[in-house]
């Protein structure tokens, strides 16, 4: 019996030291998946928060620094001169020539302003801007003024001034001769080639037209040359120019009347009253010279009726 007992007592123990250490293995577990799901959640929060600052950071770049300034003309006097956004791309208002120089009329009319602030019309910075991100620069401070094909519009005034318009264009369309495009109503569900921020893209949207956008001329002209475009919708003036060169002059034509009529500005930062007085004043007085008239016939631009109603005005409001 004595046997027994202590057999059965043995066999108590033993399973009640499995039953601790199952219950210890258990529990240990048990902690280790707990300590696991905390490292883990301190992981996750950790990574989460490298996102948040990331992503912080991301928005900020993102945010343009304005600069808000009225003291732009001490600024150019003080410096000694005028950093002014063109274009390099835009013949014949804005191109960059054999020599490598900025030229074009645009350019000349840069020159004539800076000798009216300067003195002298070499004291000038061009920095090569597109329609894409000369605001941007000029807001930014990159630039004090930009000259570069800008069309005036109330959009473009609530986040800048504009100077007085000193030439006015139309939207014209370069295309194949062969196309036999009559009407632009012949162009819905075409594709053409614009520039991308063009003011002229809404409108023909809405005439349905597909837009094939491109940051800079010189690309629209290479895929319409490729056959990705049916014409190149543009600037008359800009159009008219490009047909008098050779390799375009044969086989292309602007077949179409002009639409949207609209005038082109400098642009000059909101608030910098004594900047855009002096500039307006340069304008007038090379108008009243017949500055940009002479121009037109430099860059073989066709005479605008728009030019010479303007050198008239001009010289009116200079002989008071």
């Amino acid at each position: 019996m004595l046997r027994k007992s202590n057999l059965h007592q043995s066999l108590r123990f033993t399973t009640l030291a499995v039953g601790f250490v199952t219950a210890l293995i258990s529990f240990t577990s048990c902690s280790d998946t707990k300590i696991e799901d905390t490292k883990s959640n301190k992981a996750s929060q950790s990574i989460k928060a490298i996102e948040v600052a990331e992503a912080t950071e991301n928005t900020k770049a993102l945010e343009v620094t304005e600069v808000t300034t009225e003291n732009t003309l001490e600024e150019i006097k003080g410096r000694d001169k005028i950093v002014i956004g063109v274009k390099t791309d835009y013949t014949p208002f804005g191109f960059i020539d054999s020599d490598g120089k900025n030229a074009g009329l645009e350019i000349d009319i840069a020159h004539k302003i800076t000798e009216e602030i300067l003195d002298s019309e070499e004291k000038v910075e061009f920095v090569p801007v597109t329609t894409f991100n000369r605001i941007k620069f000029l807001k930014e401070g990159k630039v004090d003024l930009v000259i570069a094909t800008m069309t005036d519009t109330e959009k473009r005034r609530q986040e800048i001034d504009f100077s007085e318009n000193y030439y006015s264009s139309g939207v014209g369309l370069l295309t194949k001769k062969d196309n036999e495009i009559q009407t632009w109503e012949e162009l819905k569900g075409k594709k053409v080639c614009s520039i991308e921020d063009a003011f002229y893209n809404k409108k023909l949207t809405e005439m349905k037209i597909e837009i094939v956008n491109f940051l800079r001329t010189s690309e629209a002209y290479k895929s319409l040359k490729e056959g990705r475009c049916i014409g190149f919708a543009y600037d008359e003036s800009g159009v008219v120019a490009k047909l008098q060169e050779p390799e375009w002059s044969q086989n292309w034509h602007q077949p179409l009347e002009p639409i949207l009529q609209t005038s082109w500005g400098m642009g000059v930062r909101k608030g910098d009253d004594q900047f855009l007085t002096t500039v307006n004043d340069a304008i007038f007085k090379m108008e009243a010279e017949g500055f940009i008239v002479e121009g037109e016939n430099k860059w073989n631009i066709p005479p605008t009726e728009y030019v010479e109603k303007r050198m008239e005005q001009a010289k009116g409001k200079v002989n008071k």
